[in-house]
């Protein structure tokens, strides 16, 4: 019986370290995987939440903000001004193609903001 068990653990080792596809299960079909460009619920549950990090995350089944890439914030007396702090040591994830040099900065969650606001398509 010992055998048998350590038979299956073994085989299920082996075959989660030879899978090389992602599955993922929705109840639609995204229309993409950039949630600057598309907004749906069915594109944000696919792409926004499971790959990209938010400045700042709800607390789950809640609607009270916590933090996510920003640490803290602070909102002006008037409330049209909003003063991230981020989270220092934050990295891109890195790839073959792309080695990041540094650590996320301020510059970066500018151009996440301009380009949502200035490109209607992707940025190469």
């Amino acid at each position: 019986m010992l055998k048998l068990g350590l038979s299956l653990v073994a085989m299920t080792v082996a075959a989660s370290v030879q899978a090389k596809t992602l599955v993922y299960c929705s109840e639609g079909s995204p229309e993409g995987f950039n949630p600057q460009l598309f907004t749906s619920g069915t594109t944000y549950d696919a792409s926004s939440v499971p790959i990209y990090n938010r400045l700042v995350e709800f607390k789950t089944g809640t609607t009270e903000v916590i933090p996510g890439l920003a640490e803290k914030w602070e909102i002006s007396e008037d409330g049209k001004t909003y003063t991230f702090h981020l989270r220092p040591g934050v990295k891109w994830q890195d790839n073959k193609d792309f080695k990041p040099t540094r650590d996320l900065n301020a510059d970066d969650v500018v151009f996440s903001f301009d380009r949502q606001k200035k490109r209607p398509e992707p940025v190469p």
